[in-house]
């Protein structure tokens, strides 16, 4: 088996799991319009999906801890591609939220279990270099689906978007089915295949404690944070506030992506070199940047496509720093429970990012203070915590050289 194949598998998992978030973002408007909801009611969809996104990845790593990664990948994706083929059709929209909430358990197994099958086949600087291949995925999905979800609404109705992912699906459970064997270690094979709940939950709180998981884990939940933040908020700044059309906001996610890519490929080509506590660092100073410079257009009272969009350029390229070394090291800390410890990375980065939309829909239209100044607020959060965890790094490495 190529590493190459394992890569392929990780960055598919990660463009369905964020697809299924965000490719219907330029249709939020009209989905809110056929259901007869408000904005905040739109907005909740995406909530319902990071939801089952993230408690699912809880149930997913344990599994395939104890009963393999392949059978365990299979059965997620065709129960995603499943769950988006039935969003095509559906017509209540306590229904419609339902599968979103099922859709998103069955993106949870493509993300946790695809992470724990890199951990199982590389280590160390090697694994955040990998992870940084899946990171220019997730940042592919993070500007590409809007964009394509901005080009469907052009010639076809916004349920198009959940067919597009259905075929998608289906296509990644083929591949699994073709092309990728078992990766869990040998020696894993000995543990029960029954999960015991009390087991689970017992592995699960004691990563939940250590600070080798927590420090990074938080750090990806917060910078994956700002960006979801941002994603809810401004649909509706930027198309209902500013009268952006859905096809120029889908086009304008495009320079998002291009920015997480910045970052995603700083960490695969200097991680080895530089290390993962200074690229944690530069990402930091990039997420504050960005906050800063959309408070000062707020208070200057300039609230334009222009005040939206570039403060966040930064963010973004912090983003695609921090996000693959967050989700790199939990699992590196823990070789014996890669599952485990990439799945409840996955739960706290995607219920984190639920709660950050969440955050959106209390926060004013067409309105730029609130937005910089929650941002900002996540920001220090984040630079204090990156800050601790590369003094520990730092004491890691001094430790190791002795």
């Amino acid at each position: 088996m190529g590493s190459w194949t394992v890569i392929l598998f990780a960055c598919l998992g990660a463009v369905l799991g964020q697809s299924g978030m965000f490719i219907d973002l330029p249709s939020l408007p009209d989905l809110a319009a056929d259901f007869r909801i408000g904005g905040a009611g739109a907005q909740a969809t995406i909530a319902s999906y990071a939801l089952g996104y993230g408690l699912s990845q809880l149930l997913w790593g344990a599994l395939a801890d104890r009963c393999g990664r392949r059978p365990v990948a299979l059965v997620g994706m065709l129960l995603f591609a499943v769950a988006s083929l039935a969003l095509c059709v559906v017509t209540g929209f306590a229904s419609f939220q339902a599968l979103r909430l099922l859709q998103g358990v069955g993106a949870g197994c493509g993300t946790s279990v695809s992470r724990a099958t890199l951990r199982d086949v590389f280590s160390d600087r090697r694994l955040a270099q990998a992870m940084s291949w899946v990171s220019v995925c997730f940042a592919g999905a993070l500007g590409f689906a809007p964009f394509v979800g901005g080009q469907i609404a052009q010639i076809a109705p916004w349920r198009a978007d959940f067919l597009l992912l259905a075929a998608v699906a289906a296509a990644t459970a083929a591949f699994l089915a073709i092309a990728l064997p078992e990766t869990r270690p040998a020696e894993a094979g000995q543990r029960p295949k029954k999960p015991r709940p009390a087991r689970i939950v017992a592995d699960y709180v004691r990563l939940l404690v250590d600070p080798r998981f927590l420090l990074p884990a938080a750090i990806c939940a917060l910078a994956t944070g700002m960006i979801a933040l941002y994603d809810a908020v401004s649909p509706f700044d930027l198309e209902s506030g500013l009268g952006l059309s859905r096809t120029a906001f889908g086009n304008l996610s495009l320079s998002l992506t291009g920015a997480y890519l910045v970052g995603a490929i700083v960490v695969n080509r200097g991680v080895v070199r530089l290390g993962q506590g200074r690229l944690l660092a530069l990402g930091a100073v990039c997420a504050l940047v960005g906050p800063v410079l959309m408070l000062l257009a707020a208070l200057a009272g300039w609230f334009s496509v222009a005040s939206v969009l570039l403060p966040m350029l930064p963010v973004v390229v912090g983003g695609g720093l921090m996000i693959p070394i967050g989700l790199a090291m939990p699992m590196q800390a823990f070789p014996e429970r890669a599952g485990a410890a990439s799945a409840l990375t996955g739960f706290l980065q995607q219920e984190g990012s639920g709660l950050f939309v969440a955050l959106g829909a209390m926060l004013p239209a067409a309105r730029l203070l609130p937005l910089a100044m929650a941002l900002l607020a996540i920001a220090l959060v984040l630079a204090l915590l990156v800050g601790v965890y590369g003094r520990r790094l730092q004491e890691l490495a001094g430790a190791g050289g002795r």
